[in-house]
């Protein structure tokens, strides 16, 4: 015959359901903040995608059908000497028919005081510290550019807007299907290895079946501290944000990107 449980036992055993059900509660309400935390601090850093309306693009917006060419930039996150987090990149638009590129830039409070640091500031600058250029593979540099800005928790957006973008000058070579490294199911040349350089490069060929090799191929966007800019020295970031060796997806519906309501207010710095 089984003996009768203690009084102590008895509390034990009742006690067991009403812990597991605490535990479990606690559990879950853990793995919900930390998941939420996560979601919200991804939301607080993931800009809005966006388009800056200059009037060059809303003019020839007017006329017809625009094509941009969109990138989600290959190379990402800068980060320091120390491996700390400074600029990000996002949102590459190329747009051909007005030679323009607009690009989307991140960077949060910590980015601000270590520039304070690294240059011996008194005071954190201002938001708006930061000076940008495109440089192209050619060793081209714009440094002129429109911009908007806005603040969203601990993050800086700025959305970059440079004119005079060409990526469309190119050499017609004659290739044949042979000398490709990548051709089509009717043999016409989608890649060929390298130019008459050597340099990798992507091909695309043009109604005589000519291979276009570009004159320019890549563009990266390079910051400075707006009170040391010198293009000969080493720039705070340089991030690669078009690439014509990646792909790039084709968009015409620029209304879902813009900002028809003027929200964005484009403020133009000139630095030629």
């Amino acid at each position: 015959m089984a003996e009768e449980m203690t009084e102590y036992e008895q509390m034990r055993a009742d006690s067991h359901p009403v812990l597991k059900a605490v535990l479990k509660g606690i559990l879950i309400a853990l793995i919900v903040f930390v998941f939420g935390a996560v979601f919200i601090r991804s939301c607080v850093r993931r800009p809005q995608k966006n388009l800056l309306l200059s009037e060059k693009l809303a003019s020839a917006l007017e006329q017809g059908e625009v094509t941009a060419l969109y990138q989600s930039p290959y190379d990402k996150i800068n980060r320091n000497e120390y491996g700390t987090f400074q600029f990000a990149v996002s949102d590459c638009f190329y747009i051909p028919a007005t030679g323009q590129m607009q690009v989307t830039v991140r960077y949060n409070a910590k980015t601000l005081e270590d520039t304070k640091n690294k240059y011996g500031l008194k005071e954190t600058p201002s938001n708006d510290c930061f000076a940008y250029s495109l440089l192209f593979d050619d060793g081209h540099r714009i440094t002129s550019y429109g911009s908007a800005s806005y603040t969203r928790g601990r993050y800086r957006f700025v959305y970059l807007l440079f004119d005079g973008v060409d990526l469309e000058e190119y050499t017609a070579v004659r290739y044949t299907a042979s000398d490709a490294a990548i051709v089509d199911s009717k043999s016409n040349i989608i890649a060929h290895e390298t130019d008459q350089n050597g340099r990798n490069i992507l091909y695309e060929t043009d109604e005589e079946g000519n291979a276009k090799v570009y004159r320019r191929t890549y563009v990266s966007l390079e910051t400075y501290y707006e009170g040391d800019i010198d293009y000969k020295k080493q720039p705070l970031s340089s991030l690669l944000v078009f690439d014509r060796l990646y792909s790039y997806d084709r968009i015409t519906d620029l209304d879902k990107y813009l900002d028809r309501e003027g929200k964005f207010k484009i403020v133009y710095t000139n630095r030629d």
